[in-house]
């Protein structure tokens, strides 16, 4: 019974370790890589498009798109990828209406256009 007791007793301690790590593992994992950068008016000049709309595809996309996954640096996209592929499949799965859509592109395509350093990365 004693070395019974023994290989449970290890068994735990080598389980309670690996869930320890896994727990570990994904707390880094699920960080996000950018953050999605403010609507300014650098911004806004750059995108040539009104700062209302900008607004709403950056409030858009933290209530819909930030809910699974963080902030990927759009510049890291073809703009043809992320307006005919990505958000045609993202606007679906999020059920956002055409304008909705339409807003998040915008501001994506934005994004896409700043200097590397203003979607910083997180530590």
């Amino acid at each position: 019974m004693k070395a019974r007791l023994g290989r449970h007793t290890t068994s735990g301690k080598v389980r309670m370790l690996l869930a320890g790590a896994a727990v570990a593992l994904m707390a880094g994992a699920c960080g996000p890589g950018y953050v999605a950068p403010a609507v300014t008016p650098q911004l806004a000049k750059i995108s040539r498009s009104p700062q209302t709309l900008l607004e709403r595809g950056h409030s858009i996309h933290q209530a819909k798109c930030a809910k699974c996954h963080s902030f990927e640096n759009p510049a890291n996209y073809e703009v043809a990828e992320l307006s005919d592929e990505i958000m045609p499949k993202m606007a679906r799965k999020s059920k956002l209406d055409a304008a909705d859509e339409r807003a998040v592109l915008v501001y994506l395509l934005a994004s896409r256009q700043l200097p590397a350093d203003a979607a910083k990365s997180v530590p």
